[in-house]
């Protein structure tokens, strides 16, 4: 008999600093990446709990409806040292979410996003969080960047195995934060665009690379 396909990869995605889970919805279907991976990904998007705190970024408020929110907001002190306030909340959203509607086989971000799924991943694989939910086996990041603060850099090591996939833009102004967390994991997947900090159509060959990834994590699914 046929063997009947696959079964979808479900992901958490997690959007990006001050946007909301409607946008980022948004976002992957302007860049078409919705239709071209509805086949391989069943999407869940939530919402981060903290509320704005500040202005919304010059690429977000004249094109996307509020509301607006963040997983955390980054302060520097005199010293030079980074805070993220608000992080604490965020893990405990990701867990909800994870309780309510997983179970998940990964986690999606952009930019803050990104930061976030890799590091619940690394939580969880420490044992710090996520505790008695399925694992997250794989990360995939748009522009994903590595914390500075050093109360959550500690959760790098265990990420570390994990596999990534990584979209990252040529003129990104975050590139050197999202080089340090591509190179935070074993064996990033890297794929490249020539826009700015943005969630980018892909062209064929691109667009392949991100399916062998997926395909490949749904292999994993069934070992």
């Amino acid at each position: 008999m046929p063997q009947s396909p696959p079964r979808k990869l479900r992901m958490l995605a997690l959007h990006s600093f001050r946007t909301s889970a409607a946008i980022f919805q948004e976002q992957l279907k302007r860049a078409g990446l919705d239709k071209e991976l509805e086949d391989l990904l069943d999407l869940v998007f939530v919402d981060a709990p903290n509320a704005a705190s500040g202005p919304i970024p010059d690429d977000v408020s004249p094109f996307f409806a509020g509301p607006y929110f963040e997983w955390w907001n980054a302060n520097r002190d005199e010293s030079g040292r980074w805070t993220y306030a608000g992080w604490q909340r965020a893990v405990a959203q990701v867990e909800d979410a994870m309780r309510l509607h997983g179970p998940f086989d990964g986690v999606m971000g952009f930019s803050q996003g990104g930061a976030m799924a890799s590091l619940v991943v690394g939580m969880q694989r420490s044992g710090f969080a996520l505790k008695g939910l399925p694992q997250l086996r794989f990360i995939i990041a748009f522009a994903g960047i590595r914390v500075r603060d050093p109360q959550l850099e500690r959760f790098y090591a265990a990420m570390q195995p994990a596999p990534s996939l990584h979209i990252i833009g040529d003129r990104d102004p975050v590139k050197p934060l999202t080089n340090l967390l591509i190179e935070s994991f074993d064996r990033p997947v890297v794929v490249t665009h020539a826009r700015g900090h943005v969630i980018p159509a892909l062209p064929p060959a691109d667009l392949q690379r991100v399916r062998a990834f997926l395909q490949t994590q749904q292999q994993g699914a069934h070992l």
